[in-house]
């Protein structure tokens, strides 16, 4: 017998985004602690630091020196290394006042924007409660448990989740943290122990398989394949903004 891994599909886009301000010039995130680098003008300085013990005044060499990170913070940098601050949008939120374009293959820029946060999960569409085989072959990046410690909202979880476990079913849409990372969602009410929960699972791949094989021979009994999900409910592409340039 043989065995290899099996390989994975991506299913959400996950383009590399640079940072841009108004006038063009790249904007770059760094992680600022107390002798990483220094700039100035744009320019990475060199720098030399001395090592003294305290009890004798001797300068001690930095490849005996263990080096201890205690804090550290992040800052944003145009080119020409001037610091971009955050500012407050029209809900006073602090956000960075910079544009945002995703990379394409070809290289060319197109200008985006982040997935808004999800803040409600929506699947009053009976169209995203699929078969619960529907969900075999995907991949999860994480697991979260669904409950409530209101009585009343736990009665509405659990007349829900008994409803979909007698029609074995689970529901999908799309869910996002925000940034540019998007999900598949799968609502998947759970009984176990004659208690109940809801889980959401999260992916962004799926199993691919590379080695699938013909039956040597004609199957005597039939074997049931788990239907396959033909539809799933529409990524969202990233927002683009370019009306704002067409609207000035």
């Amino acid at each position: 017998m043989k065995y290899k891994k099996a390989g994975n599909e991506l299913l959400v886009p996950k383009p590399k985004i640079v940072m841009r301000t108004e006038d063009g010039k790249l904007v770059e995130e760094v992680r600022v602690v107390a002798d990483s680098r220094f700039q100035w003008n744009g320019k990475n300085l060199a720098s030399e630091i001395r090592l003294i013990d305290p009890d004798t005044g001797n300068q001690v060499p930095s490849s005996e020196v263990l080096e201890i990170l205690e804090h550290y913070a992040y800052k944003y940098l145009d080119e020409d290394g001037k610091e971009i601050e955050k500012v407050k949008d029209e809900e006073g939120r602090l956000v960075l006042p910079v544009l945002y374009y995703a990379v394409q293959e070809d290289g060319s820029e197109e200008e985006c924007s982040p997935f808004p946060r999800t803040e409600v999960i929506d699947l009053r569409n009976e169209d995203y409660w699929v078969p619960s085989t529907s969900i075999d072959g995907f991949e999860f990046d994480s697991v979260y448990e669904i409950f409530s410690d209101s009585p009343m909202v736990a009665k509405r979880l659990f007349e829900e989740a008994e409803k979909r476990l007698k029609a074995d079913q689970i529901g999908i849409t799309t869910f996002s943290w925000g940034g540019f990372i998007q999900y598949y969602a799968f609502l998947c009410p759970l009984l176990k122990d004659g208690k109940f929960v809801w889980l959401l699972k999260l992916s962004a791949t799926k199993l691919l398989y590379n080695h699938l094989q013909e039956p040597p021979e004609k199957l005597k009994i039939p074997i049931r394949e788990a239907p396959t999900l033909k539809t799933l409910p529409p990524v969202l592409a990233m927002v683009a903004v370019a009306k704002k340039k067409q609207n000035k």
